[in-house]
């Protein structure tokens, strides 16, 4: 991996981690995205529970550019029609490159592709369904037109690599109820097994919460410098080396 697209992904995940609503996940997350994977379009589309666990219902299309949401609509009164719902009863992350499944003339005179997308000149997609502990949370899709081009096998590797960290931030927001009893658990773990100090447990239930460097510094009243010292106290403690291996402590 070149320094520069390792730079823009660590930067990327760190944002990530800071998104509390599916309007953050869209700035943050997807536009910056096609930095990393050149895409035409991008869309999240989220699985709402049903009673019936067999059951794939997909909904609140996420999109770029916005104008893409018509096609995503139109593609969700037809989704049992597309070859690739089976993805969407994986117990586990799984990503899929169409154009490894289907010949091109099969993919493009499909009903489904006639009907959806070929006014945007789709040529090829990445499928990736985003699960979280054995739950179904959506599925991300990245398009790209015949003038792109096919994705490359480095483009799915990126995607797999960063999509770990989009499940963890979606489960957080579309799980709107706190976790509190898992956050204390955790915060004492914190306290007993890495002997944090009593700030430094305040910065990471703060963590926990999603909350930035400015917000984190704002609420204690303690500088960015400040801060940055307990940061690295805490990441010596619990021997991790970033925010997100921090959060993915509690997961574990």
């Amino acid at each position: 991996m070149e320094k520069n697209t390792f730079l823009m992904i660590n930067d990327m995940i760190y944002d990530l981690y800071s998104c509390t609503s599916l309007n953050e996940i869209k700035a943050k997350f997807l536009l910056r995205l096609k930095m990393v994977i050149p895409y035409s379009y991008a869309s999240i589309l989220l699985h709402e529970t049903t009673e019936d666990p067999d059951t794939i219902r997909l909904t609140t299309p996420i999109c770029i550019p916005e104008s893409f949401t018509e096609a995503e609509n139109e593609y969700m009164k037809v989704a049992d029609e597309d070859h690739l719902l089976w993805l969407l009863h994986s117990r586990e992350p799984r990503l899929v490159r169409e154009s490894d499944l289907l010949e091109d003339q099969q993919r493009l005179n499909s009903p489904l592709y006639v009907h959806c997308y070929r006014k945007y000149n789709i040529f090829d997609s990445m499928q990736y369904a985003s699960v979280y502990q054995q739950e179904l949370l959506g599925i991300l899709t990245l398009f790209r037109t015949e003038k792109d081009g096919p994705f490359t096998n480095e483009d799915m590797f990126y995607l797999q690599a960063i999509g770990m960290h989009l499940n963890a931030v979606l489960y957080q927001i579309t799980h709107s109820q706190p976790q509190t009893n898992d956050l204390k658990q955790t915060l004492a773990y914190l306290k007993n097994t890495c002997h944090l100090t009593n700030r430094e447990l305040q910065i990471a239930e703060q963590i926990y919460q999603y909350r930035n460097n400015d917000e984190i510094a704002q609420s204690l009243g303690i500088r960015e410098n400040t801060l940055q010292k307990h940061l690295q106290n805490i990441f010596r403690k619990t021997n991790v080396t970033s925010r997100w291996e921090l959060l993915r402590l509690r997961t574990q």
